[in-house]
């Protein structure tokens, strides 16, 4: 409706049928595409005649732009490009820039006319004065400039002036592009490469043609380009060369001196060496691309002529290197791989070397340019390949990105040949568990650029990841022993400061991660005995943390607000941190007492006491971290001096649950584990016989000795020594006689 079908109408024979043509315009025809926004953008109708009178279904040329009128005006312009067929002129006034005017040209062919305009002539190009219309009027099929080809005339509505377009000439090439051999021999080396003394293998590339084009004289010049292995992408290496350049592309004249005559060029091409490139699979392109060179037209030509429009002006041809894959040169390989792990499973926090052990084969004819890719998963990286295992073969092997994802790519040789099989080692080093599932996984293939059967199986190679973490608790109290009854010392009703309760008793906790994996959202608890029938026993002044440790209680400590002073840092921490022993006296005489009364004591913990439970969480513990755990307190003595001669044994048991590891994967059971610390109280009593000390025993003996050397010189000095002795001889008389008087007798 409303779309002037039949404001203008044309007849030319399109399809060189000898059959007349008609052509219908209907300029305001309305595209409905969508019924809500209709487009009108002009329409032409062709109906073909098939025989006298009766013709085909129209074939239908739409506008394009809005309100361009397209179909307007229609004019059959005679064979523009001598191909035998007739060619259209359609113009769209209001079509175009600024709505100055457009005239498609359209090309005759056997089924009717082309769809697609072969030119476009505009309205601003005609001249810049040209007013809107250019196109409502055409005129064609008259040859003004007697050069056998038919010309155009256009008017613009209004302008009061036209537009005469004369067609150029139409040349119709006809071009060759050969190739001796086809098939190259690497081994054939028959060319001398010039200032070289090497010797490389050629073929030849001819370039011939020949031309026709009515209405020029006898002779053209094209320009043209020839590119060696042109399918080869920007910056790759050419494996072929020019002999006399020493490059991939030439650019050359060829002068045709007449129509018809065919016009040949020739080249020298040689092969690279083999060392210098890889691919010796994928055919070697040779492209032609052809132009005319119109500055060697002569200038007595009224238009220069014209490349025919639907002619192909490049040319390409392929020659194949020749390999060792029978004699249809086309290599068929049988590549397998297998690949194992030297270890079955990885543990978190371990230094987690990985070698694979890769075996490779090709069972088939030659694999070229044969490479293991692996895909390495987000928890490894490449650290090289096994040298000092002399069975496995040492690779050369790259680390690559492929699109996000990193590739290990390995030569495996080229070609690799018939009948290899090898084995190989790729390390790697496994540390990045953040985001780890169960396993890690490596994907291996050999790829090949051969065109049938280039690749092997595709090995999956997975490897179980656990995690393990060794957790161990130890504490300690100071002292461990408290010898009642203390010198001049009494408890006071309602203690103010620390030291009117009694003694000092500090314990230390240390939970240790020895690894290898790292823990989180562990609980550690510390069951503490603090009341007996409503009478403290230990009682709590502070709790001090070091590391990643939040604690809280299941009650108020220091619910008397007595008095104290901590410091920051004490060295009994720090001795504890350091694996040292924490310095406590325990004399002789207290050590004595604790033997004799250590299997009297009663035992004081939560199952017969009030116990307080200290609650703490532990943060993030890597390998070989801790945390530590300081409580400080004091002994409430009046609670223990009641009971005289009564020994106790204060228990506090201290415990810790793993509850979570910072990975995805688990152990099937999480460690846990406790330890009792024990503080005792114990009574010094008088029927107990103590050992005495050596160096009272040594003085003793020194101050006898003193005190007889004394007394021997108060008696020398008394003259106890200088008594007067009988003397021996008048003695011996007495013996002698009497011992006569008695013979007598």
């Amino acid at each position: 409706m409303a779309s002037y079908f039949g404001y203008t109408v044309a007849v030319s024979d399109v399809n060189n049928d000898g059959l007349d043509d008609i052509l219908v315009g209907a300029p305001l025809f309305m595209e409905r595409e969508f019924e809500s926004n209709p487009r009108e953008v002009g329409q032409v109708y062709l109906y073909l005649q098939e025989s006298t009178l009766p013709f085909k279904d129209a074939q239908t040329l739409a506008g394009t732009e809005v309100f361009g009128r397209f179909g307007n005006s229609i004019a059959p312009l005679g064979d523009l490009n001598q191909d035998g067929y007739n060619d259209i002129a359609i113009g769209a006034p209001f079509a175009g820039e600024d709505r100055r005017g457009k005239v498609l040209i359209y090309n005759g062919a056997s089924n009717g006319l082309n769809s697609n305009p072969s030119q476009v002539l505009r309205g601003m190009w005609a001249s810049q004065s040209m007013p809107a219309g250019f196109g409502f009027t055409l005129r064609g099929d008259s040859d003004i400039d007697k050069n056998d080809y038919p010309d155009l005339i256009v008017g613009a509505f209004g302008a009061g002036k036209v537009v005469v377009y004369r067609a150029r000439p139409v040349v119709t090439v006809d071009a060759r592009l050969l190739l001796f051999p086809v098939i190259i021999n690497p081994e054939n080396k028959t060319c001398h490469l010039p200032n070289s003394v090497a010797w490389a293998a050629c073929f030849n590339v001819s370039v011939c043609v020949a031309f026709e084009s009515p209405g020029i004289s006898d002779k053209i010049v094209l320009r043209a380009e020839l590119q060696l292995d042109s399918l080869k992408v920007k910056g790759a290496v050419k494996r072929t060369l020019f002999l006399d350049y020493q490059q991939s592309q030439h650019v050359f004249l060829i002068r045709i001196a007449r129509q018809n005559l065919l016009t040949c060029k020739d080249f020298v091409v040689y092969l690279r060496d083999e060392t210098e490139f890889r691919d010796k699979l994928s055919p070697i392109n040779i492209s032609l691309n052809y132009s005319l060179d119109e500055s060697a037209f002569s200038d007595g030509l009224a238009v220069n002529p014209i490349l025919n429009y639907y002619q192909e002006n490049v040319l390409a041809e392929q020659a194949y290197i020749l390999v060792d894959c029978g004699e249809d040169n086309v290599c068929i390989p049988d590549l397998k791989l297998s690949a194992v792990p030297d270890r079955d499973q990885i543990v978190i926090g371990e230094e987690n070397y990985v070698m694979l052990v890769i075996n490779s084969r090709n069972e088939g004819e030659g694999a070229y340019e044969a490479e293991l890719h692996i895909k390495i998963p987000p928890e490894a990286d490449y650290t090289g390949v096994e040298r000092n295992n002399k069975a496995l073969r040492v690779l050369s092997c790259d680390y690559k990105m492929e699109n996000e994802t990193r590739m290990v790519i390995c030569d495996l040789g080229n070609p690799m040949a018939a009948g290899t099989n090898f084995s190989s080692g790729i390390r790697f080093n496994v540390q990045h568990f953040e985001n780890a599932e169960l396993s890690i996984q490596f994907e291996l293939q050999v790829r090949s650029s051969n065109k049938v059967n280039p690749n092997s199986n595709l090995v999956d190679l997975r490897i179980d990841i656990s995690v393990l973490a060794q957790v161990k608790i130890r504490g300690v109290s100071h002292p461990a022993q408290i010898v009642l009854p203390i010198h001049n010392w009494k408890p006071k009703d309602e203690p103010t400061k620390e030291d009117d309760i009694g003694p000092l008793v500090e314990h230390i906790y240390e939970l240790q991660n020895i690894g290898p994996s790292a823990i989180n959202d562990t609980i550690l608890y510390v069951e503490w005995p603090v009341l007996s029938r409503k009478e403290f026993l230990l009682y709590i002044l502070h709790v001090q943390t070091h590391g990643p440790l939040q604690c809280q209680t299941s009650s108020a400590i220091n619910s008397l607000e007595i008095k104290f002073a901590v410091p920051e840092d004490t060295p009994e921490l720090a001795a504890f941190l350091r694996n040292s022993s924490i310095p406590h006296s325990v004399g002789r005489r207290e050590a004595k007492v604790v033997e004799h009364q250590k299997n009297s004591a009663r035992i004081l913990n939560c199952t017969n006491v009030e116990c307080l439970v200290i609650t703490c969480s532990v943060g993030l513990l890597e390998r070989g971290k801790s945390v530590a755990l300081k409580i400080r307190s004091r002994l409430w003595a009046s609670t223990f001096l009641q009971r005289k001669n009564g020994h106790y044994t204060l228990s506090v048991n201290v415990s810790f649950e793993v509850k979570k590891m910072p990975y995805k994967v688990q152990p099937a059971k999480l460690s846990e584990g406790s330890i009792a610390i024990i503080t005792s109280v114990i009574w010094a009593t008088p029927n107990i016989s103590f050992i005495i000390p050596l160096w009272v025993i040594i003085l003793a003996i020194l101050l006898g000795l003193l005190v007889l050397a004394m007394l021997t010189l108060a008696l020398w000095k008394c003259g106890f020594f200088d008594r007067a002795r009988p003397p021996r001889d008048d003695m011996a008389d007495r013996v002698q006689l009497t011992s006569d008087k008695t013979t007598d007798t």
